[in-house]
């Protein structure tokens, strides 16, 4: 059973994922209402079940990761979701400044409009050189605006992990 908490002015359980089950696992059949998925079904039910139960193995199991406090007391505590990665205890990246100035840039494109990347064009052609070298450059005909600002965000997140890996960015 879930703990139960305050929030606001009622009593509220907490600790229940709103999660669908599953995706993409042969057992899975579908779902009855929003994070109970159906019985396996059919022949090769068995064969399902424990499959499944190797699946819950692998993924881990759910964890208590701290405690809920209201005025001084410990009203409930904090679930983590199996096969998150607080669940199975593999510690937070930390943040750096560089990663905030790449989240607002990327922040700061997605605002401008979609007509400004026309030519940001993500497909490619092989071209060779006067040297016989053969290699892959941008075609340079217009595409859609959104499919150009999509690239632009990717070429931006390219460019910043390659100036990371170089040492160029320092916090």
């Amino acid at each position: 059973m879930a703990d139960i908490a305050l929030r606001g002015n009622k009593l509220t359980r907490i600790g229940f994922s709103r999660a669908g089950p599953v995706g993409n696992l042969p057992w899975v059949r579908g779902t009855s209402r929003p994070g109970v998925k159906k019985a396996p079904r059919g022949p090769q039910h068995k064969e399902a079940i424990k499959q499944e139960q190797g699946y819950k193995k692998l993924i881990g199991a759910t964890r208590k990761t701290g405690n809920i406090k209201s005025k001084g007391k410990i009203i409930g505590s904090r679930i983590a979701k199996a096969g998150s990665l607080k669940a199975m205890g593999i510690p937070r990246h930390i943040r750096t400044k560089s990663d905030f100035r790449l989240k607002n840039q990327l922040k700061k494109i997605q605002k401008m409009p979609d007509k400004k990347f026309k030519h940001q064009n993500p497909e490619t052609k092989t071209v060779k050189s006067r040297h016989g070298n053969v290699h892959e450059v941008r075609k340079t005909t217009p595409v859609k605006g959104s499919k150009g600002k999509k690239t632009y965000k990717s070429d931006w997140i390219k460019g910043h992990r390659a100036h990371q890996r170089m040492g160029l960015i320092k916090d």
